[in-house]
């Protein structure tokens, strides 16, 4: 069941402190202003602020327990909630019965299931979605951008709940970072493989992600893969029971034929088409509408889309969840020919950046299949010489830099928000 914060409007309101204005406080302590609390965005990594005026405290989950201003709140016993917990009390209390909320999260696959999710589900119904993309309207399978530039931190589920609400929307298909919200009517834990640490190594990020379950209403239905080792309503995945092969799906013993794009990088979206197919169906979508969303499906920008034009073959494999190992099938993928590649991250709109060392090895050891090679990012300046490489500061400019070279192929694996 969803947690009782007690987030009153009036006279017993509590004073607020909504802790990180850079992961989305702003937003937070906005919409608690709107709705009568008094509230305060604070920057609390540059700078240092009493907080024993406040009677209650929202953090993201992600904040190391040694920060000065969390350690200062349990020092002094001050009630502590997540940002999550805190975006899910503001919506719940307008929230329209009639719309169906879809959460998603995981350690990989988040914006390509919730994509693909909204694509089959907008077959028969309205939909708003807010991913890494952005917040996109959804109608016969194709979707209009109406904002962008939003990160799935818990707070910016606010701006997408209010364009669904003013678009009239069916369905609403959130990917979070980090867990839920507790508004879903269908949640989807899409993998818990290459977990992680957050809060300053403290914890596990998938224990963090299970908030998706411990802030769950009631009715909600948990669909996860069986690599989250749950007990979900449905499961997908490996031996779970929705699993996607190269041109099939199977629900249980059923399968159903699909006909992917022939420039699909299946093994790159395998997950995420069956937890899509996986929870459009738990959700009522008939499987001949999932399937047929699926044909010539080659993939979205930025995940391994293969990209032809004018005797260039583009790779792009440019998103904010680049991963190491993404970038080593990336290169398998694009082997052959004479290959441009631009690689790196940008540090100003991403959180977690790329594993550098790893990364400079990785091309050290490859470097020869590379004819022209452009570093992105300050952490990736330094190695440029022994690399041969040139630099760039983003994407935008690396791809600049690397086509004033004849090439015939372009990776372009650099890790940053789009």
């Amino acid at each position: 069941m969803h947690r009782d914060i007690s987030l009153q409007a009036g006279r017993g309101s509590p004073k607020v402190a909504v802790l990180d204005a850079i992961h989305g406080a702003k937003t937070i302590a906005q919409q608690m202003a709107f709705t009568g609390m008094e509230a305060d965005a604070l920057e609390v990594y540059h700078n240092t602020h009493s907080i024993a005026g406040y009677d209650l405290i929202v953090a993201p989950v992600h904040l190391s327990p040694t920060n000065p201003v969390l350690s200062e709140a349990r020092r002094l016993g001050k009630r502590v909630i997540t940002h999550h917990q805190a975006v899910g009390e503001l919506l719940k209390q307008n929230l329209n019965p009639g719309l169906k909320v879809f959460e998603v999260t995981g350690t990989h696959s988040k914006t390509t299931t919730a994509l693909l999710l909204s694509k089959m589900l907008s077959a028969r119904k309205l939909v708003v979605s807010h991913t890494t993309r952005g917040i996109e309207i959804w109608s016969g399978g194709s979707s209009r951008l109406l904002r962008q530039g939003l990160s799935i931190t818990p707070g910016n589920a606010i701006p997408a709940m209010e364009e669904a609400i003013s678009s009239d929307a069916d369905a609403l298909v959130l990917e979070i970072s980090l867990g839920g919200i507790g508004l879903a009517d269908f949640g989807v834990l899409t993998s818990f493989s290459g977990d992680y640490t957050i809060a300053g190594r403290t914890k596990w990020a998938s224990t963090a992600k299970l908030q998706m379950v411990a802030l769950a209403k009631r009715g909600f239905k948990l669909l996860a893969n069986t690599d989250v080792r749950i007990s979900p309503d449905v499961s997908f995945g490996i031996n779970g029971h929705v699993r996607a092969e190269l041109n099939r799906i199977y629900f249980g013993k059923s399968h159903h034929i699909i006909s992917l794009g022939e420039d699909l990088d299946f093994p790159s979206y395998q997950t995420a088409l069956a937890a899509a197919a996986a929870t459009a169906h738990a959700a009522g979508a008939g499987t001949d509408d999932i399937v047929s969303s699926l044909e010539g499906f080659d993939g979205f920008g930025g995940r391994m889309k293969i990209d032809r034009k004018e005797g260039l073959t583009i790779y792009d494999c440019s998103n904010s969840g680049l991963k190491l190992s993404d970038v080593k099938r990336a290169l398998d993928n694009a082997a052959g020919g004479s290959l441009g590649m631009v690689v790196g991250e940008d540090a100003e709109t991403v959180c977690e950046g790329m594993d550098i060392p790893g990364l400079v090895e990785l091309l050290r050891s490859r470097r020869k299949e590379i004819g022209n090679l452009v570093l992105v990012g300050k952490r990736l300046e330094p190695w440029a010489k022994e690399l041969e490489a040139k630099t760039a500061r983003d994407l935008a400019a690396g791809r600049v830099a690397v086509t004033d070279h004849r090439i015939d192929r372009l990776l372009l694996c650099v890790k940053c928000f789009r």
